[in-house]
């Protein structure tokens, strides 16, 4: 028999079964739309965390300066603590594979604008800051600090566009003076992420005031300065070599550091980590969509087992007429494909659905792949094939005058 003939026997009986096929179809869709939706949050979550974890820079590690708790302290008080001027040298000078070491410090002042305290911080920070944080000069008339700024100890700043709105509203920030804590800056710039990273995941880049990081130690004496380093970024040549260079950082710095004053991260790590922990969460999630697509498909092979019993004549006046059993075979097994794809389909449509309610009312993102759509068909249809395949020869293996008699 044609493939013609096929699909009209296969839409005669989806037309004349409707209710019951899309029942029967209903576990196959749920199952689908289950696996498309559940993929579609998992790979939201993956892409957003690799974004955020590669805002930092897979090619860096990261040292953040941490105050020591009181128990560690005991009774010995405290003047200075963290990452220290020497250890930043000692990354620059001894250690290989590394290409730039980058401090970062804030100043522990509140910045006011308008006479009222702002949320906006001040960073003392290295002209290559700039790059290693994929930041950009925001806008061409004016500049990011120069090592020509640190040379002369200029006091200059360049601010971030948030902070800039903040600061001065709708007025030109170039040429403005921001003072904070009896010193002056003059505005010669704009910086902004464009990916609204924040600086070691704390603060956002575009509402920061940034100035010359020698300038900042020298102006507020970095003798009486608790800390000379929040931050630390030291950058590696070749990132197959990342690993070895942050284990000797962290032995260094063992050695070196009496107090835990001091958290070392490394975004590769983090995002390797964060890959592997996603890929287990997609296997379990799609593990229990494709319970529904079972139960669908057990449900399909009831459904196909019944509509056998019905047209047990049907089936003997083809044989009687000359059909062969592979013929019989393959028109019932058409059938329970065609049940199946159709539920995939449908099931691929509600699992899109799905998405777009979980990101409009949740807030989070979604991202449905065009391997989880075609992940989901195959599997739709392969369901079709596996439970369809048993109804489909026992129709096949029917006895003319057996069902003819019936």
């Amino acid at each position: 028999m044609s493939l013609k003939y096929n699909i009209e026997s296969t839409w005669l009986s989806l037309k004349h079964h409707a209710f019951r096929s899309l029942l029967a179809m209903l576990g196959v869709v749920l199952g689908v739309a289950a696996v498309v939706g559940m993929l579609a949050v998992s790979e939201g979550a993956r892409v957003e965390s690799v974004e955020r974890i590669q805002q930092q820079g897979v090619d860096n590690i990261i040292l953040h300066t941490e105050e020591p708790d009181a128990a560690a302290i005991g009774t010995e008080e405290l003047f200075f603590y963290g990452i220290t001027l020497e250890d930043i040298e000692h990354f620059r000078t001894v250690f290989d594979n590394v290409k730039k070491v980058v401090p970062v410090v804030q100043l522990r002042e509140t910045v006011y604008s308008l006479g009222k305290p702002t949320d906006i911080v001040l960073m003392g920070v290295h002209p290559a800051f700039l790059k290693i944080s994929r930041s950009v000069n925001a806008d061409s008339r004016g500049r990011w600090i120069s090592e020509m700024d640190s040379e002369t100890a200029s006091m200059v700043c360049s601010v971030g566009v948030d902070a800039a709105r903040q600061l001065f509203g709708l007025a030109d920030p170039l040429g403005k003076t921001i003072s904070v804590y009896g010193a002056s800056f003059t505005v010669v710039g704009l910086v902004e992420n464009p990916l609204r990273s924040k600086l070691a995941g704390k603060h956002d880049i575009n509402n920061v005031i940034f100035v010359d990081y020698d300038s900042l130690l020298s102006i507020f004496k970095k003798d009486s300065m608790e800390v000379v380093a929040d931050y630390t970024y030291v950058q590696v040549e070749d990132v197959a070599y990342l690993k070895n260079t942050a284990d000797r950082i962290r032995t260094y710095l063992a050695e070196t550091h009496e107090l835990p004053d001091y958290t070392l991260s490394v975004p590769y790590e983090l995002l390797l980590a964060e890959q592997a922990t996603q890929r287990v969460f997609a296997v379990v999630m799609g593990s229990i969509a494709a319970i529904s697509l079972i139960v669908g498909g057990i449900g399909i092979m009831n459904i196909m087992l019944a509509n056998i019993y019905e047209r047990t004549k049907e089936i003997g006046t083809l044989r009687a007429l000359g059909a062969q059993r592979k013929t019989i075979l393959t028109q019932f097994l058409f059938e329970a494909v065609t049940l199946t794809g159709l539920g995939g389909l449908l099931g691929v449509g509600i699992g899109f659905l799905i998405a777009v309610i979980i990101k409009l009312s949740a807030g989070m993102p979604t991202v449905v792949t065009a391997l989880s759509v075609m992940v989901s068909l195959s599997v739709s249809v392969f369901t079709g094939i596996l439970f369809g395949t048993y109804p489909a020869w026992k129709a096949s293996n029917l006895s003319p005058i057996e069902a003819l008699r019936r």
